[in-house]
């Protein structure tokens, strides 16, 4: 599918004006590969996260690195109650500036990679129409790439947060869906532009190969800057949809949904290519919402979290009745632009799985008019945390 002009100055954007001083972008792929020898599926994910660009151009900082230095005299100062002097628990207020490349697998044994680069290690090629990180290419239309963290980097550099091994990744895709920005209130984008995307190439992850098949790759794109992330971070996004009524899966269909837990959700929903955007507060779409997430008593299949959404609009009802096994979420940490020791912890996982219903107001009545199983579902929530 062709993109809009504007999607494609979307996809080039670096940040601009004050955010590369104090602000973040990230863009994240998500899709789902095959084992050559075993066949069973995995969903991974590669992402760029780029953070205060001007701060530190040619040396990445990590304010998790730094941490309070305390002097024998400060002790001394804090027993007898009186302030340590100025500046002597060393640099407290650092500020992040680096392009991070995280890339990964969810699932039971579920890992995440992370390898910091400069940021003016980042550019966009224009004759490529492509933004590099490295040695990481983010393309229009291609991914491609390698992490690789030892057991030594882990014991040298905890600030790494993550696993040890490696990861890299060959792939070509295409977006089916062109959606344009959803939410670009309070300073925060976020542009769901390839909500649907096949993928197609290969995976290999600590020397086990993937392949990465277009009709099963469950493909997912999007990009978000601003001057901070939301907070508490919800997330709900699936392109694995199959209807319950006839069994065939919807080619032509996708769902994502974002936003900040306390506050309304933005929402894009395409079923066979009927399409509902919901963009938030405004005069011109009006519909009401409501969302949830709960942990649910352990069964014969574990620990799983339930999530729900019920969307009012117009005459349609969209029922999300979604869940993830626990054992199959982890952590991945994002550090705050603003720094002071603050994180985005997100709990994520991508392989979700349940319903989603759609009804018709029919008088008093309700009357369904498709009933939709989803695999495959990308669910996430995050909050901020002091580290």
């Amino acid at each position: 599918m062709k993109s809009s002009k504007k999607n494609r100055l979307f996809d080039s954007y670096l940040l601009k004006g004050k955010l590369r001083r104090s602000g973040y972008e990230k863009i994240r792929y998500i899709f789902s590969g095959v084992n050559r020898l075993t066949g069973e599926k995995k969903s991974f994910f590669v992402e760029l996260y780029y953070v205060n660009p001007l701060v530190s151009p040619d040396t990445p900082v990590l304010a998790q690195k730094f941490r309070p230095v305390v002097s024998p005299q400060d002790v001394q100062y804090a027993l007898s109650g009186v302030s340590s002097v100025k500046g002597s628990y060393g640099e407290t207020d650092v500020l992040p500036s680096y392009a991070l490349v995280k890339a990964g697998v969810f699932g039971t044994d579920g890992r995440q990679f992370n390898s910091f680069l400069p940021a003016n290690s980042v550019h966009y090629d224009k004759s490529e129409n492509s933004i590099y990180a490295g040695e990481c290419k983010f393309g229009f239309d291609s991914l491609k790439g390698s992490v690789r963290v030892t057991r030594e980097d882990l014991e040298n550099r905890p600030e790494l947060y993550c696993s040890a091994g490696n990861i890299e990744w060959n792939l070509n895709f295409e977006k089916i869906t062109d959606v344009c920005v959803l939410n670009d209130a309070d300073g925060q984008i976020w542009i769901p532009g390839g909500a649907k995307t096949v993928f197609s190439g290969s995976v290999i992850v600590d020397g086990e190969s993937y392949t990465v098949i277009p009709k099963s790759s469950s493909g997912y794109i999007d990009k978000s800057w601003g001057e901070k992330p939301v907070n508490p971070y919800y997330h709900l996004s699936s392109s694995n949809l199959i209807s319950a009524i006839t069994g065939k899966s919807l080619l032509k269909s996708c769902f994502a949904i974002e936003g900040e837990f306390d506050s309304r959700l933005c929402i894009y929903v395409c079923i066979e290519g009927n399409v509902i955007t919901l963009k938030g507060k405004s005069l011109f779409c009006k519909y009401s919402e409501i969302h949830d997430w709960v942990e649910m008593p352990q069964d014969a299949d574990g620990k799983k979290l339930h999530w729900t959404v019920s969307v009012q609009y117009k005459k349609y009802v969209i029922d999300f009745d979604l869940y993830c096994r626990i054992d199959e979420m982890f952590v991945r940490d994002y550090e705050m632009p603003y720094g002071k020791n603050e994180m985005q912890k997100i709990l994520g996982g991508g392989t979700g799985f349940g319903e989603v219903r759609i009804y018709k107001k029919v008088k008093k009545n309700l009357e369904l008019i498709d009933h939709i199983n989803t695999l495959d579902v990308l669910c996430e929530y995050g909050s901020t945390d002091k580290n």
